[in-house]
């Protein structure tokens, strides 16, 4: 009887924690873009020669530019921040440019 006590117990302490995990919000890292991605492609021959492309977040190539002279650390956080900027004004500027294209076709 002691036993089906204690599984009983576990059961409940298990199922509420559990419960209790969800409820924290999960937070988004000031770097992630929620409407597309960029990825930085270099060589170690040429370091200082980059391709930077933007995508949105169905995989569709927006732009792709070339930073040429420097030498870009994807894990310092704070060119992560700045490739999201540049990445946010592409997105914007692609919009722009897909809604004046419909219009002038409707």
């Amino acid at each position: 009887m002691k036993t089906i006590r204690i599984i009983i117990l576990a059961c409940l302490l298990i199922t509420g924690s559990t419960a209790i995990g969800q409820n924290q919000s999960i937070k988004v890292k000031p770097w992630v873009c929620t409407n597309g991605f960029w990825v930085v492609e270099s060589n170690v021959k040429t370091p200082l020669l980059n391709k930077i492309r933007f995508y949105t977040s169905s995989g569709l190539l927006v732009e792709e530019k070339e930073v040429n002279g420097t030498r870009l650390n994807v894990k310092r956080r704070k060119v992560k921040i700045e490739l999201k900027q540049m990445l946010e004004t592409v997105l914007v500027a692609y919009e722009q440019q897909h809604k004046s294209e419909w219009v002038k076709r409707h």
